[in-house]
């Protein structure tokens, strides 16, 4: 599926610019303009630790093809908030309805990935139940991996093909999943 939307302005300070957007090519053009994306992870109990899913991304993808990646990602359009975002990539990514309210908040970041994004980043319960669909075409499949071999793979996430968010990113991702 393509999504055309324009994308949300942000601040210098975290913020929504107030009416103010821009398409794709405008952000690759201008880089004082900072867009923002939603990033959320899913997560379960599993039977002796926390799993954390990620998605393994379509060869079609701009953009790291057939890499490993957050679970749902995707930018925040015009008007919407990070927490909206969330929820519709959740449902265009992986067919699934989030609850907004059960959406856990861990924290935001300018990425080094582009810094003119920045990213707001969530965790997201799901039991055994949760089975996702693939309907838009960015999402090849999905791999459940245990925290610990989350945590082993991130020590070298160019060798198993893991989108690199970087070392403070996954510093601050692991700390929250080990609070659970």
């Amino acid at each position: 599926m393509v999504h055309d939307e324009p994308w949300q302005v942000f601040a210098e300070n975290g913020t929504a610019v107030t009416g103010f957007s821009a398409r794709r090519e405008e952000f690759d053009r201008d880089e004082s303009l900072i867009m923002g994306a939603s990033h959320i992870w899913l997560w379960r109990r599993g039977a002796s630790e926390i799993e954390v899913l990620l998605q393994k991304r379509a060869t079609t993808k701009k953009t790291w093809p057939g890499y490993y990646d957050i679970s749902a990602t995707g930018h925040i359009d015009a008007g919407e908030t990070p927490v909206e975002s969330a929820v519709r990539e959740a449902k265009e990514e992986l067919g699934t309805e989030i609850d907004a309210d059960k959406l856990l908040y861990l924290f935001s970041l300018r990425t080094p990935l582009a810094k003119s994004e920045i990213d707001h980043v969530y965790i997201y319960e799901v039991n055994d139940a949760f089975v996702p669909e693939f309907h838009d075409g960015e999402v090849e499949s999905v791999e459940w991996l245990s925290l610990s071999d989350f945590q082993e793979r991130l020590k070298t996430p160019e060798e198993h093909q893991i989108v690199n968010q970087g070392d403070g990113y996954f510093t601050l991702l692991l700390d929250h999943f080990s609070e659970l």
